[in-house]
């Protein structure tokens, strides 16, 4: 009997343990509509786990990641997930979109599997409802609530509100902060007078410029990645339009100036992570085994943002292996053990607890002056109760 036990339990232990290594998923989007920032992200990710088991791993045991390409495409999510699941035995995923991470979260909280998702949509931070679901970085709500913040602080005319337009795309990610924005402007004397709709893939912002202009807008706030935000720079300067043009944390970073070049200049973005390079303690680690690895490659805050994701997650699966806990439980509870959980200036420390997964509420502004990003401010928007999940 006590041999039948044995052999039952041997059976349930998770795969990736009893083999002296720790499987975690991972996907990615490498060749669909973002994988203009995609690919930096999962090079970040690939990278940081191949410094972890370079530097001991989890506790001796090596990060053995199995990734998949899924496009941006959420049915291709799904099945690469329940392959990950149920073939592969991974202990958690690392995630990339909204639309996905979204759709996955029922089967995440059934499965009790860690997923830290590239997303920051307000919607997985609320663990009442996603247990399971964990980012890096403040949320999209937040990020654009600190933007907005900046516009109340750069407007100078007493008389009246500043007026701004909401460009998005139309899918979940392009979605995600668009309802908090527009409370946030209500409560702040900030008018919102135009909201843009974004196709997935668009070479010509024109008839949205145009309504923009129409409505008066002078700040406008673009939620889509870096390509897309280069279009709209693009096509204003055509029109001859002087727009003060904010962005996401997908649509900002080292990529903007080199693909817009000039049009860029003065345009802001949230950047919840550094750019790389950047003389922080954390960056010593990041540019060395770049250096050691592939000194002629370029990299980028969404490179450093992948980096970001695998040291929080693998110091979670750290603390929860030295418990002997390596499960998707004990993992999860792992992570609400984090508390101002330093990254040596690579991004803000973070923090989730059982009852609050919004793993930090400070955004840096940066803006682009003499093609360099060069931070101008930095806004906590704190974790007020009304705005958890929102």
């Amino acid at each position: 009997m006590i041999g039948i036990l044995v052999a039952i339990a041997l059976a349930a232990a998770p795969a990736a343990a009893s083999a002296g290594e720790i499987k975690v998923g991972g996907i990615f989007d490498l060749t669909g509509v973002t994988s203009d920032v995609g690919k930096s992200f999962a090079r970040g990710v690939r990278d940081g786990v191949a410094w972890t088991n370079e530097n001991g791993g989890i506790n001796g045991k090596k990060i053995n990641l199995v990734e998949v390409d899924y496009g941006y495409k959420i049915p291709e999510a799904v099945a690469a997930y329940k392959r990950m699941v149920n073939d592969d035995k991974v202990i958690m995923i690392n995630g990339w979109g909204t639309g996905d991470t979204e759709g996955l979260k029922a089967l995440v909280n059934a499965d009790k599997i860690p997923y830290l998702s590239a997303s920051f949509s307000a919607k997985i931070s609320d663990p009442s409802k996603t247990p399971y679901n964990f980012f890096v970085a403040p949320s999209y709500s937040d990020q654009l609530r600190a933007w907005l913040s900046w516009v109340r602080a750069d407007w100078k005319d007493p008389t009246r509100n500043p007026r701004v337009a909401f460009y998005y795309g139309d899918n979940a990610y392009g979605k995600s902060p668009i309802e908090a924005g527009r409370l946030f402007c209500k409560e702040n004397k900030i008018d919102l007078v135009d909201e843009e709709i974004l196709p997935g893939v668009f070479q010509d912002a024109t008839s949205q410029l145009l309504n923009t202009k129409q409505k008066g807008a002078e700040y406008v706030y673009i939620n889509v990645t870096t390509t897309g935000v280069s279009t709209v720079l693009k096509d204003a300067r055509k029109l001859g339009l002087a727009l003060k043009f904010g962005s996401n944390p997908y649509g900002f970073g080292e990529g903007l100036p080199a693909v817009a070049k000039e049009l860029a200049e003065g345009v802001t973005g949230v950047m919840p992570d550094v750019p790389y390079g950047e003389d922080v303690p954390g960056m010593k680690k990041v540019v060395g085994f770049h250096k050691k690895n592939h000194p002629d490659d370029t990299h980028d805050t969404m490179y450093v943002r992948g980096w970001t994701y695998v040291l929080v997650w693998s110091e979670a699966l750290k603390r929860a292996d030295a418990k002997h806990a390596l499960t998707g439980e004990g993992v999860k509870a792992a992570l609400e053990t984090l508390h101002n959980f330093e990254l040596g200036g690579l991004t803000n420390p973070i923090t989730y607890t059982p009852t609050d997964h919004r793993p930090a509420t400070k955004t840096p502004i940066y803006m682009v002056k003499e093609g360099k990003l060069v931070k101008v401010i930095e806004y906590d928007m704190g974790r007020k109760p009304e705005w958890l999940g929102l």
